[in-house]
């Protein structure tokens, strides 16, 4: 996997971001690099993770960033409290270096230390207050090592995304490993979710003429409220403006109504509308809930595929000539409550493999019609308007 020409970058009036850009669609050739750097890293690397899950794989990478720690390696992991919650509890009865720090993202409301929790009425409090917050959850996949290079994409540190472990069943993904300017944003980007005092401290130490604002316009970093609502307008924006195509591919559909409508409306003035989507699902009621817009979206000229042979994972967007890979999802839970990130994919011959993926997987897939969805079982039709009620958690 070799870097990219660094002129391709260059945005005029803007520093470049990055000038290397290299694509994965193989989770053990990801996972590889990864830890071949991690195991070269001299000073710094962070860990920033929705599910980083207790099983060989996980067991492989906490041994690596362990190893780096006691060369002296600096090492910060966030890891989201739902998705991460087995192995956060198995760190608890862990000894590891004191180079590595742990914070846990909104942790989950049923797990306690009995160390922290002898106290039963505040353990009651802690508990109604994490119970309350439990929508709101860190989905980033996002790894920086040495303030120099970024790895992200839909990769989740687990064997599902592994053909070693899980063969011919492993997740379609797509990774991303991207060198420059944007692994210490990304760090600056982690130390606001670690605290006010650790994001100002660090971003005292970046050269201020080097500075970048976390809504340039290749990141989609959903930092806060005012990004949140103006990544999800520039969306709205570009499905508005689109002239040649919409392709969408996406483990999780169940987008707000706008989107729909805009989907529809594109469609309809000749744009090739396209959603790629998996049969399986590791959420088992998501194949159900993500059909209930499909009537509406083929009657507009919609093309909708369903692929069989195992799950996609991964999160990738076409529109026009903007493509974009990252984390997010068209559903509810990435728009609204998630923090997500997605980079604007930039060099030409990875659109072009990303175009083919595309294409690859609907040649692999069943194109969804009218007269499929009909025939389905009428229990399974009621049942998808009734998770459709719970979307706002979904």
């Amino acid at each position: 996997m070799s870097d990219l020409p660094a002129h391709i970058f260059r945005r005029p009036g803007l520093p470049p971001l990055w000038t290397s850009e290299a694509l994965y669609f193989s989770g053990d050739e990801y996972y590889a690099d990864i830890i071949r750097e991690i195991d070269k890293a001299h000073s710094l690397v962070t860990v920033e993770m929705y599910i980083f899950e207790d099983d060989p794989l996980g067991e492989r990478f906490f041994q690596t960033l362990e190893a780096a720690a006691k060369r002296g390696v600096r090492v910060l992991i966030m890891l989201d409290g739902v998705g991460s919650h087995r192995f956060i509890q198995k760190l608890q009865d862990r000894d590891y270096n004191s180079n590595i720090k742990i914070k846990v993202y909104n942790p989950h409301p049923w797990s306690f230390s009995n160390e922290h929790f002898v106290d039963y009425f505040r353990m009651v409090s802690v508990f109604f207050k994490r119970l309350i917050g439990i929508n709101r959850r860190n989905h980033r996949k996002l790894i920086t090592i040495d303030e120099r290079t970024v790895y992200t994409g839909s990769f989740n540190i687990t064997t599902s995304h592994s053909k070693e472990f899980k063969q011919d069943e492993a997740w379609h993904d797509i990774g991303l490993r991207l060198s420059g300017w944007v692994a210490p944003l990304m760090v600056l980007a982690l130390m606001r979710n670690w605290g006010l005092t650790a994001f100002f401290r660090y971003r005292r130490k970046m050269p201020k003429k080097r500075f970048v604002r976390f809504n340039h316009p290749d990141v989609r970093l959903n930092q806060d409220f005012r990004l949140r609502r103006h990544l999800y307008k520039d969306f709205l924006q570009r499905i508005k403006k689109s002239r040649t195509r919409i392709w969408l591919s996406t483990g999780y559909f169940q987008p707000k109504r706008r989107i729909i409508r805009m989907l529809k409306a594109a469609a309809k003035r000749g744009v090739d509308v396209r959603i790629l989507l998996s049969t399986k699902s590791d959420v088992f009621y998501y194949s159900l809930l993500q059909t209930y817009y499909h009537y509406e979206l083929l009657r507009a000229g919609v093309r909708i595929y369903e692929f069989d042979p195992t799950v996609i994972h991964a999160k990738n967007y076409f529109i026009d000539e903007w493509v974009t890979v990252g984390s997010t999802n068209l559903n509810y839970r990435s728009f609204m409550h998630d923090l997500e990130v997605d980079f604007r994919i930039q060099h030409p011959d990875n659109k072009k493999r990303l175009d083919k993926n595309f294409e690859d997987q609907q040649a692999a897939s069943r194109e969804v019609t009218i007269e499929k969805l009909n025939a389905r079982r009428w229990w399974l039709k009621l049942f998808s308007r009734f998770v459709f009620l719970f979307r706002y958690w979904n």
